[in-house]
């Protein structure tokens, strides 16, 4: 019953607009990629954008995952409209995140550790987030999609934001507008 309650509490917001989701997912994000204490921190916080989608959704991983193993051959049409409507997504959720990273910093929860213009250096401040939440069942599927997107895209902590996007978008057929510099 409880494992019930859990999946619908999961499954009763927006994802675009639900700080609470997107919180979680960020924590998630920093701590799978190794992302804490100011030791080592995600280049360009504007990535937590796109990486949200993948984390929380695993036909994305499955799509990138596929054409990865099969030497980066031309996904369906299916799949890339799948991709273009996370890509879509993404980029209206940047304002929200670039919001939702000021307040949690503000709060404690993450930490800045370079800031140039409008791209932020961000790692989790660990001690202010419980262990349980970090480790805990409730966000397995998230933290499994998290590690699976991290054994794909080498160095995706550090990589710039193009290269990121090129590897998880353009070069499947999600049109390049230069939307993001």
């Amino acid at each position: 019953m409880e494992k019930d309650i859990s999946i619908k509490k999961r499954i009763m917001f927006i994802k675009g607009e639900d700080y609470n989701f997107l919180t979680y997912n960020i924590f998630i994000i920093l701590y799978v990629l190794g992302c804490v204490d100011g030791k080592s921190s995600l280049k360009d916080h504007r990535k937590l954008s796109f990486l949200i989608d993948f984390v929380s959704d695993d036909k994305l991983i499955d799509v990138i995952e596929n054409s990865f193993e099969n030497d980066n051959q031309q996904i369906n049409e299916i799949d890339r409209e799948l991709l273009n409507q996370s890509f879509t997504n993404s980029l209206l959720r940047i304002k929200t995140i670039n919001q939702l990273v000021f307040t949690l910093t503000n709060e404690n929860y993450l930490i800045l550790t370079d800031k140039k213009l409008e791209k932020l250096n961000i790692s989790l401040n660990k001690k202010n987030v419980s262990s349980d939440f970090l480790r805990g069942k409730l966000f397995d599927i998230e933290r499994n999609n998290a590690k699976r997107l991290k054994s794909i895209i080498q160095r995706i902590s550090i990589i710039d934001i193009k290269n990121m996007l090129d590897q998880l978008y353009f070069k499947h057929g999600v049109l390049n507008e230069q939307l993001i510099n």
